[in-house]
């Protein structure tokens, strides 16, 4: 049985085993309905708008499948963007923590079974102690369906004009970014479904709560 976390001699077996409860299915039963009136943005507009919001949180739940490693954890993260700090948790669904991060502009904590590792590269620090691969400085900006660099590619739905799916050449690796179920938050329309993918990899995200701070 494969695990969320590369097996390491930092990672004990019941912290392993807690985590095996999580699936993946769960993901999709956090979404709340979309939201029937949205707002009507022309896509220059939205990015503009979106760009004032650098103050943000999200509660749901986050899947990650590669090859046939399929594991998940509800998801707390917290992002601001202007004081260049951010919290993340990963937890079971009895609550228990598995992961905490805390960046505080380039410096970077994350606890893992009550041990702490520091680094200023946050996504080669969260490799080399879960194996995971998360593209986090993008996905704050992928998330809100706003581009991360001049060069990644937005396709619009015809209808709402709103994001279908985003194009990124990330650290020389091709990622794609696709949306779906958009609410209206606080004045923003933002997606509630997201799949990222890169290669074999596939990340799902499930939000169920967006929190706006102005």
């Amino acid at each position: 049985m494969n695990t969320f976390f590369k097996t390491t001699p930092h990672l004990p077996y019941l912290f392993i085993l807690s985590l095996f409860t999580l699936v993946l299915s769960g993901c999709s039963t956090l979404v709340n309905k979309e939201s029937k009136q949205l707002i009507q943005q022309t896509p220059e507009q939205r990015i503009s708008s979106l760009q004032q919001l650098q103050h943000w949180k999200i509660i749901g739940k986050i899947g990650y499948i590669e090859k046939k490693t399929r594991n998940s954890a509800t998801l707390n993260w917290q992002v601001n963007e202007k004081n260049k700090t951010q919290q993340l948790n990963l937890t079971t669904y009895l609550g228990i923590n598995v992961l905490q991060l805390d960046s505080n502009k380039n410096i970077h904590k994350i606890q893992v079974d009550g041990k702490t590792y520091q680094g200023k590269k946050l996504e080669a620090l969260i490799h080399s102690i879960t194996g995971l691969t998360l593209p986090t400085q993008a996905l704050t900006f992928w998330l809100k369906g706003i581009p991360y660099q001049e060069s990644d590619n937005i396709s619009y739905q015809k209808t709402t004009q709103l994001p279908q799916t985003l194009t990124s050449y990330y650290n020389n690796e091709l990622w794609q970014v696709s949306y779906a179920n958009y609410q209206q938050i606080d004045g923003y329309s933002l997606a509630t479904k997201f799949s990222i993918r890169k290669d074999d990899l596939l990340i799902k995200i499930a939000v169920n709560k967006w929190l706006i701070n102005h």
